[in-house]
């Protein structure tokens, strides 16, 4: 059944129209850089790098900056494979085009559907790769303006009666990292990547 489902995604994910981490074939990607892990066999991995490749040379304009199957959730297995050594780079520079494009939204006028469907998902984006810039000692994504709105919105959200437990925790973690990248002075001495 295994060997079925393998073949499957294999004889499939090229083709999915989707690009993105829920739906797509970035998670597909993620999946077989971890299947390659597993069974200690290269095939899986040289096809994971060839699916990324894939995503990279159809990025689009049209593509949404959500988390499930839009531009934060490729940003976020980019930074993802990153960090679990399943590819090498700068991730700043990587995503360098999608977080510009993130940033383009203004976090004070998020919206209560917002808090309910995207928010957490958002938080995953933000936090992996604010967290991952901090530890590879890169510049922070984003710049300096954007982390002070993410900062205050972020603060005021923890009482929003919408935000629920897990977003609460995720945002109390990137509050935590900032603050511990200012005591460390890691922050202020990596600067801000569009700064």
């Amino acid at each position: 059944m295994e060997q079925k489902i393998i073949h499957h995604l294999m004889m499939c994910s090229f083709s999915l129209s989707n690009l993105g981490l829920f739906h797509g074939k970035t998670g597909v990607a993620l999946f077989f850089y971890h299947y390659s892990k597993f069974t200690n066999n290269t095939v899986y991995s040289e096809y994971a790098r060839d699916l990324v490749d894939d995503i990279w040379n159809n990025l689009h304009d049209r593509l949404p900056e959500n988390f499930k199957s839009g531009l934060a959730g490729i940003a976020w297995g980019v930074e993802y494979m990153i960090l679990n050594g399943f590819v090498t780079g700068n991730s700043n520079e990587i995503c360098s085009e999608i977080d510009a494009r993130i940033m383009q939204s203004d976090l004070r006028r998020i919206t209560p559907k917002f808090i309910e469907q995207e928010l957490e998902g958002f938080l995953h984006y933000v936090l992996i790769r604010t967290a991952g810039s901090v530890r590879q000692n890169n510049c922070l994504p984003f710049d300096e303006m954007y982390h002070k709105d993410l900062f205050k919105v972020f603060s005021s959200l923890l009482s929003h009666e919408k935000t629920n437990e897990t977003c609460r925790y995720f945002i109390n973690q990137y509050l935590s990292t900032i603050r511990a990248g200012k005591e460390l002075g890691i922050v202020n001495k990596l600067k801000y990547q569009f700064g």
